[in-house]
């Protein structure tokens, strides 16, 4: 048998193989065989129960023969052309294609084929000369993505864009993650469109689109004797997601035919596009309205691409001052991301003269306006330092969650303390008292451990002694993380030490390396922070983990001091509620039933994977 992998392809969000067999006995050979493309540790896999028969070609072989000798006839050699789809192993995010992935088909021990491949752009020609797009379509089907299949089903024809006929692109803005494409085709309520970008990475169809009326546009139709509807909504805005920075982008629009049986696809239409978040956001407003008017999850799938931060591999440049990690000591790994403000440096100064010996500092900058201050400020004290630090430039803004997780593949110790960089620590009593609980539950087999700390406002009065999650009619009945005393002053707290909770902040939070690395660190759905910390504290509890918060004085939240950036009061309002029905969407219904038992099975875990 003879056995080779052509091509690997990403086509809307779905990765396949195609993979190419030529023996007699393929059938057979291959009735137990498994596809997969493997690269760090993400692994990709196909059953040969999957694969879709995409091409047959038989063939008769030439033989040389001798004139004075009969031979049998020669039986006829096929080569079969498979579509494979993949599906990524369970417990991991969607994939950065990026780079090299070793692919390979095996039979039980048996290897048939291996190579080396990157992951090829798809064109939509291939649609028209070849049967592959009615086979993705089952594909898409069983997805539950039917708009997508309906097209793949039809007949592919290519067009050149002036055959769409009256229309125009105003603007394509780039905003959060999504680009927006603002403009207006004629009749456009009496037809079935798409929007696919020409990379084929979204697709976006009329149903998902704004329809805007534009009756300047009606009367010139009239004029033109074009119009074909009544309705003047010939204005659209569609939210293109998943979409990188690129200046110039380009696309498709898509057309099928009432009859569903032709799709004719007009482009690729190129457009310049324009980085303007806050032009992003009032174009979204204007044309889908306010994220609190919308249904939740139309909320969720309109907004989400506007203010989160594209899904780019996250890589960071180290940078070392201090002394040396000591060899053989039980380590603390504090973590600190650093966003708007370089003045809390100084926090982590303070920081260095209470902590002592069994801690190291991973200072991850996540904002490149304040680099440059805050490596001068460490350089200039690199004397000073006492305890092993790490500043890790980003190369870009990943915000919270991404950067902790970021820091967390820097961190050497066995224990993880998540800091903010505004906390103020006088006494770190209570740090080491955490890190030892965390051991000692360890070192007895006990469950593990996430430890929380009560947090002081400059004048004394509670900001944190634990979360609850009440439901607020403020956010539609919603359940919101909640920081009951918050406000009130310390000296009214009258319980112990230890206080059981359901959850607790990550502006200062303790617990394992281990169960840090079990649980993926956050969860990057969450966008710019808010309801991380929560998300882990309820994934830790499900993997059997206790949440405590540790009562002493000595610990202080200049609270959102170190974000001023951030946006305004509105964009904030945006980001928190949007977080919320992330949160309620995932938690709801564990939240409605009593406190579960430890169930020691994972959920919604998050894969950080270094950078090779």
């Amino acid at each position: 048998m003879v056995c080779g992998i052509d091509e690997l392809f990403s086509f809307c969000g779905v990765q396949f193989a195609v993979v190419r067999v030529s023996d007699a006995e393929a059938d057979d050979i291959l009735r137990d065989g498994l596809f997969e493309v493997v690269r760090d540790e993400v692994r990709l896999v196909s059953p040969v129960q999957r694969w879709l028969l995409l091409d047959r070609v038989e063939q008769v072989p030439l033989q040389r023969v001798h004139p004075s000798r009969r031979t049998a006839a020669s039986r006829k050699l096929r080569t079969d052309v498979y579509l494979v789809p993949l599906s990524e192993a369970p417990g991991h995010t969607a994939p950065d294609l990026r780079g090299s992935w070793q692919a390979s088909v095996s039979r039980g021990d048996q290897n048939l084929a291996r190579t080396t491949l990157s992951f090829t752009a798809f064109n939509a020609e291939r649609l028209a000369t070849t049967p592959i797009g009615k086979l993705m379509a089952g594909v898409f089907q069983n997805a539950e993505r039917p708009d997508i299949a309906m097209v793949l089903k039809a007949t592919t024809r290519i067009e050149h864009a002036e055959g769409l006929g009256p229309s125009h692109v105003d603007r394509v803005i780039a905003g959060g993650s999504a680009l927006l494409v603002d403009g207006w085709i004629a009749n456009l309520p009496g037809r079935q469109m798409h929007l696919v970008t020409s990379d084929f990475g979204s697709w976006v169809p009329q149903s998902a689109w704004a329809l805007r009326a534009r009756q300047d546009v009606h009367d010139h139709l009239a004029s033109i004797q074009a119009l074909t509807t009544r309705s003047n909504e010939h204005g659209f805005v569609a939210i293109v997601p998943n979409a990188d920075e690129a200046v110039d982008k380009s696309y498709y629009l898509v057309a099928l035919e009432p009859d569903a049986q032709t799709a004719a696809w007009f482009g690729p239409i190129h457009a310049t596009t324009t980085k303007d978040d806050a032009e992003a956001i009032l174009l979204v407003r204007s044309a889908f309205g306010d994220i609190q008017s919308l249904p939740r999850h139309l909320a969720s799938q309109i907004y989400h691409p506007l203010l989160a931060k594209p899904e780019n591999e996250a890589i960071a440049r180290p940078f070392r001052f201090g002394p040396s990690l000591p060899s053989g000591v039980p380590l603390v790994s504090i973590i600190v991301p650093f966003y708007g403000d370089g003045f809390f440096i100084n926090c982590i100064h303070h920081l260095q003269r209470v902590l002592g010996e069994g801690f190291e500092l991973v200072l991850v900058v996540d904002d490149a306006r304040i680099f440059s201050e805050i490596y001068n400020n460490l350089n200039n004290r690199s004397t000073a330092i006492t305890v092993p630090t790490v500043l890790l430039q980003n190369a870009e803004n990943y915000g919270y969650g991404r950067a902790n997780n970021l820091g967390f593949l820097a961190a050497s110790g066995d224990v993880v303390l998540l800091m903010n960089s505004d906390i103020m620590v006088l006494d770190a009593a209570p740090l080491r008292g955490a890190a030892e609980a965390i051991r000692g539950r360890k070192a007895q087999r006990l469950p593990e451990l996430v430890v929380g700390f009560s947090l002081l406002y400059e004048d004394n009065t509670i900001q944190h002694i634990g979360m609850e999650f009440p439901r607020s009619s403020q956010v539609g009945n919603m359940r919101l993380a909640d920081h009951p005393m918050k406000g009130l002053p310390y000296a009214l707290y009258s319980g112990g030490p230890v206080i059981k909770v359901r959850a607790v902040t990550a502006a200062l939070m303790c617990l394992s390396a281990d169960l840090y690395r079990d649980l993926g660190g956050f969860d990057s759905v969450y966008v710019r922070g808010d309801f991380e910390d929560a998300d882990l504290c309820l994934r830790a509890e499900q993997l059997g983990a206790d949440m405590e918060v540790h009562v002493s004085e000595g610990l202080y939240h200049l609270e959102r001091q170190s974000i001023p950036s951030m946006g305004d009061h509105d964009l904030r309002g945006m980001v928190t509620y949007l977080n919320c029905v992330t949160f309620n969407r995932r938690w709801e219904d564990h939240l409605s039933e009593p406190a579960p038992m430890a169930t020691g099975k994972r959920v919604h875990q998050i894969v950080s994977r270094k950078r090779a």
